[in-house]
């Protein structure tokens, strides 16, 4: 049976998940577009079909893992009508434990080597996608202040930059499979640390 041809949207795809694969395992700058190709199986220079040049192929990848994170995140009932009594901060916090023990947290490897990477384009990409996750973060904590969870006397600008602190370290831990460095029994007790400090003990 002949195999199915792709789309160009599913071509361009699967070059940004090979991008993902080959960024993941070495970085911006090793990442070849004859690697890229290999990981997606294809010749080197339909890579230049969809794409003007490795730059702009890896700047959409990481378009697509801060589109693809914040999605994850946006998607938690937490947003539901039906949920608006709970605290978004506690809930996103639980979430983001249980992602640590999956391997999709890998694809965060790609945001934060983006940040070190030599391409100046790239480098400001990734701080454009660490904003992105400065700004969710506050505008939760303000949400939450209107719940009456987050405490009115901590400003939501310091502390979204506090978790990102948190969120970065952590992630860096698990992408290089060192959470065993800090264990998960520590991370969950930091979290409620966290919790205890800045939220209103409301039920």
């Amino acid at each position: 049976m002949a195999k199915k041809r792709m789309t160009a949207v599913q071509r361009r795809q699967s070059l940004i998940e090979a991008t993902i694969q080959v960024v993941a395992r070495l970085n911006y700058d090793r990442a070849t577009t004859a690697l890229i190709a290999k990981a997606a199986g294809v010749n080197e220079a339909l890579i230049y079909s969809h794409f003007k040049s490795k730059t702009e192929l890896q700047l959409a990848t990481l378009d697509y893992l801060l589109e693809y994170r914040l999605g994850i995140y946006k998607n938690n009932p937490v947003f539901e009508k039906k949920n608006r009594h709970q605290s978004i901060l506690k809930e996103l916090n639980a979430q983001y434990v249980q992602m640590l023990q999956r391997p999709e947290i890998n694809m965060f490897a790609c945001i934060l080597k983006a940040l070190f990477a030599l391409e100046p384009e790239i480098r400001e990409k990734g701080m454009q996608c660490c904003m992105a996750f400065v700004e969710f973060n506050r505008q939760n904590l303000i949400e939450d202040q209107g719940r009456g969870y987050f405490k009115d006397h901590f400003d939501p600008e310091i502390i979204s930059w506090e978790i990102m602190g948190k969120i970065m370290l952590v992630s860096t831990l698990a992408v290089n499979n060192r959470l065993d460095a800090f264990g998960m029994d520590n991370i969950k007790t930091s979290v409620r640390y966290f919790e205890t400090i800045f939220l209103n003990g409301k039920k």
